[in-house]
C-alpha cells in the first residue's frame, strides 16, 4: 500500500501488489455433508457472487470480441493457454465425482497476507474465480488506486479483459498484469518479455509466489477439510 495516497503509476510501482493462485489439495468430500449454519466466513467471497461473475463472463464471450491491439501475438497466448489447460485437466480428472469443493483460490497482498478466498466448485480453474476476487478487491479501495496483479496465466486473462467487457473500464484501466515468477518460464518467450515480473518495470522484487508460501502454511488443514461439514470447513479458514 502507499498509505493514504493512491494513483501512483504502475511503472513507478503502483499502489497495491497482489497475487492469485489456486490449490486443488484443499477439497471437500461430497459424503461429508453439512451441518446447521452457524458461521458467516469473513474472508471467503460468497458463492453467489462468484457464480454471477461466471454468468457475466459467459454472456460477454457470446458477444463479438472487440478489436484491440494486444501486447503479444494471439498465437503465443493460445500456446500458453493450451499448455496450461492440459496441466489443469490432469489435476482435475475425476475430482468432481468425489468432491463438491475441489479447491480454493486465494488473493494475497505483497506481504503474503491473504486478503480473500474463493471456493472452487467447478471443473478446472475458470476465470470467474480470479475475476471475482479482483472485482471484490476494487469494491473496497479507492477507484483510482493502481493495482498490480500477478497470476500464473495472466496473459490469457489480460486478453479476455481487453477483448470483452468482463470488468468495468474503470477497473481495467487501473490494473497491471504479470505472471508469477515461477510459472513465467513455462510461458512462450513472447509472453515472458511482456509479463515476466523480472522484466516488468516497477515490480521490484514482487514475484507473485507468496501464494505458494501461504499454501505451505495451510498444509495441515488439508486432511481436516476433506471430512468437515461445509460450515465447519469455512470456519477452519
Amino acid at each position: 500500500m502507499q498509505g493514504m495516497m493512491f494513483g501512483k503509476p504502475t511503472a513507478d510501482g503502483g499502489d497495491i501488489h497482489t497475487a492469485t493462485d489456486d490449490n486443488f489439495h484443499h477439497r471437500h468430500q461430497h459424503v461429508a455433508g453439512d451441518c446447521l449454519h452457524f458461521y458467516d466466513p469473513t474472508y471467503f467471497i460468497p458463492k453467489q457472487f462468484v457464480d454471477d461473475v461466471g454468468r457475466h463472463i459467459e454472456a460477454q464471450h457470446k458477444r463479438p470480441a472487440k478489436s484491440t491491439v494486444l501486447l503479444m501475438p494471439d498465437k503465443a497466448i493460445d500456446q500458453c493457454e493450451t499448455a496450461y489447460e492440459a496441466a489443469d485437466r490432469k489435476k482435475q480428472n475425476a475430482a468432481m465425482d468425489s468432491f463438491d469443493d475441489t479447491g480454493i483460490m486465494a488473493l494475497i497482498c505483497r506481504h503474503d497476507i491473504p486478503l480473500f478466498f474463493a471456493n472452487i466448485n467447478s471443473p478446472g480453474e475458470q476465470q470467474k474465480y480470479s475475476v471475482a476476487l479482483l472485482e471484490h478487491l476494487f469494491s473496497l479501495i479507492p477507484s483510482y488506486a493502481m493495482v498490480v496483479a500477478l497470476y500464473d496465466v495472466r496473459c490469457v486473462l489480460a486478453r479476455s479483459l481487453s477483448k470483452f467487457d468482463i470488468l468495468p473500464r474503470s477497473i481495467v484501466s487501473c490494473l497491471c498484469f504479470a505472471t508469477t515468477a515461477m510459472h513465467a518460464y513455462g510461458h512462450e518467450w513472447a509472453c515472458q518479455l511482456v509479463y515476466n515480473p523480472c522484466m516488468c518495470v516497477g515490480l521490484g522484487l514482487s514475484d507473485g509466489e507468496g501464494t505458494e508460501r501461504l499454501w505451505s502454511r495451510l498444509v495441515h488443514l488439508i486432511g481436516i477439510e476433506r471430512s468437515s461439514s461445509v460450515c465447519l470447513l469455512n470456519s477452519c479458514h
